[in-house]
């Protein structure tokens, strides 16, 4: 494959996968990293690569939520905090650790809250009051996907909107809206370290982060005008072929 023909379907590639991972919250960087390893990208540099990428998606996901008003400020800062903490821990882990091993259990962690969608209808469509005890574990558990989320990534972004939906009562487009920051902090924490270690290709991570950009202002500008139902429904298809493809392939 010539360079050319590598980096337009590198930036064609970003801009799908960020669509969808706007959209729903998540998900994207599976196809992504994915392409990446396709093209022959070691898995190390192709989640490094991809994390670069991501800043491009994180900053036109923030741009239209937050003109949106659909930020739950009251929590960005500690969820910010324990980002920044999980993506140095995690970013170091990468240094050293196979990340293929947690694929399976985050397929099979997927599986297991799938459910919770259908069979709790208001949930990730209607806001909720949550107890302090409920949002302080939520809190715990935010921090301890936020180290797989560094060095892994792929599903772990729906997790974490899991988490916010279930501990924190928020609206699925809330707590997409509301991680874009956590989000970004924890991508460019993370980059620091990749980068003093040499391990992203910015010829291709320029133009992912190029494709992502534009996909993230289309996934979040079509997310705001379909509504959290439409969202979530979304988000439950996502799921399902994040665990089929974490597990099987």
């Amino acid at each position: 494959m010539s360079e050319i023909l590598t980096l337009s379907s590198v930036f064609v590639i970003g801009i799908v996968a960020s669509t969808i991972g706007s959209m729903a919250g998540g998900g994207g960087g599976l196809l992504s990293i994915a392409f990446l390893l396709f093209i022959g990208l070691p898995p190390h540099i192709a989640i490094a690569t991809d994390r670069f990428g991501s800043i491009g998606q994180a900053s036109t996901c923030l741009f239209k939520f937050w003109k949106a008003q659909r930020i739950a400020w009251k929590y960005v800062a500690l969820l910010s905090v324990l980002s920044l903490a999980g993506s140095l821990i995690g970013a170091n882990i990468l240094l050293s650790l196979d990340p293929q091993i947690l694929r399976y259990a985050i397929g099979v962690l997927l599986v297991v809250l799938l459910p919770v969608l259908f069979l709790k209808k208001d949930i990730g469509v209607q806001s909720k009051q949550m107890s302090s005890s409920k949002k302080s574990f939520g809190f715990v558990l935010y921090f301890l996907v936020q180290i797989v989320t560094g060095f892994f990534g792929g599903g772990t972004g729906v997790i974490i909107l899991y988490i916010l939906m279930i501990f924190f009562g928020m609206t699925i487009i809330e707590a997409n809206a509301t991680n874009t920051i956590p989000w970004f902090v924890l991508a460019a924490s993370s980059l620091t370290i990749f980068a003093m270690n040499g391990i992203i290709d910015y010829k291709i991570g320029t133009a992912l982060l190029a494709g992502m950009a534009i996909g993230g202002y289309i996934g979040a500008h079509v997310a705001l005008q379909k509504g959290d139902a439409w969202v979530k429904q979304l988000f439950a298809l996502l799921v399902i072929a994040i665990a089929i493809k974490v597990l099987f392939f």
